[in-house]
């Protein structure tokens, strides 16, 4: 059996998610007869987002209220706006629109008694949305073969393998001096084995709602994809045939869930295998 020698690691995987329900609760406030949040409350929003990682949003109720100066018609309105601008928010943020399942405004909040002092704060408390989101936790089975520097043949088409210490400089699709030996010896299995057909996937780790990170030389959100291009590139100038490779940014879309540094990589997936034709004398 013949041995090929290539510092890859190959993974075969299948994701299952275990939903694991979550409840995750939040309030934003706002000024007297204002609807729209200010600065510091769109930033509680957003790290409120962030914070999630990879918890994945399934449903979002919210209900919009007020203090209890104003008409019963006026606050009711107000009250709505307050939430559809939550909403807004939150959808600019990537929070996918379907997923809200309850926007409504409750109108006034009716208080007690209060000293003047006590009144106001009780009313600032009261200028608010309410935002109660359900998540679940996807739980990753991943099986993994072969964790060395040899794959063994036979390869078969859906082969996944993973580049290791491929790296580039951050932010960029530079690839760095080090990731250099392992490269050539990828173009050497690509130049031994002819018949092998691939295609050259990026990931990216640490963005939210499975987006693609930015490129930083061209300010373009598809590092993922200049990544993949980077070592398709590579490749081609190693005299591997441009029909033989294709490229492809996978944004986010496959964390391992093993920490970002298992999501920052390049995958190369043999997409297919051709076999030499035979010719038999007559």
């Amino acid at each position: 059996m013949k041995l090929i020698y290539v510092f890859l690691i190959s993974i075969f995987f299948s994701l299952t998610l275990q939903a694991q329900k979550q409840h995750r609760d939040v309030y934003v406030y706002f000024d007297t007869a204002i609807y729209k949040l200010n600065n510091g409350e769109k930033g509680k929003v957003e790290a409120f987002i962030n914070k999630l990682g990879r918890e994945k949003i399934v449903e979002i109720i919210m209900y919009g209220y007020t203090d209890d100066r104003g008409s019963n018609k006026y606050n009711m309105n107000l009250s709505i706006k307050r939430a559809k601008n939550v909403k807004n928010h939150l959808i600019s943020l990537g929070v996918d629109r379907s997923l809200f399942k309850v926007v409504k405004g409750k109108g006034e909040v009716i208080i007690r008694k209060y000293d003047q002092v006590e009144t106001d704060i009780v009313r600032g408390l009261n200028r608010k949305v309410t935002i109660d989101i359900k998540t679940i936790i996807p739980k990753p089975k991943i099986n993994e073969t072969l964790i060395q520097h040899k794959i063994v043949e036979p390869l078969h088409i859906g082969d996944r393998f993973v580049l290791e210490n491929i790296h580039f400089q951050e932010g960029y699709a530079w690839i760095t001096e080090k990731s250099f030996p392992h490269l050539r010896k990828l173009a050497k299995v690509l130049t031994d084995r002819p018949d092998l057909y691939i295609e050259i996937q990026g990931h990216v780790c640490c963005t939210r709602f499975g987006r693609d990170a930015i490129d930083r030389k061209t300010k373009k959100q598809n590092l993922s994809q200049t990544r993949a291009k980077a070592i398709y590139s590579y490749l081609r100038r190693k005299g591997i045939a441009k029909n033989r490779m294709r490229y492809k940014g996978m944004r986010r879309t496959m964390p391992l869930g093993k920490g970002s540094e298992y999501d920052r990589r390049v995958e190369i997936i043999i997409k297919n295998i051709v076999k030499k034709r035979r010719f038999h004398a007559n």
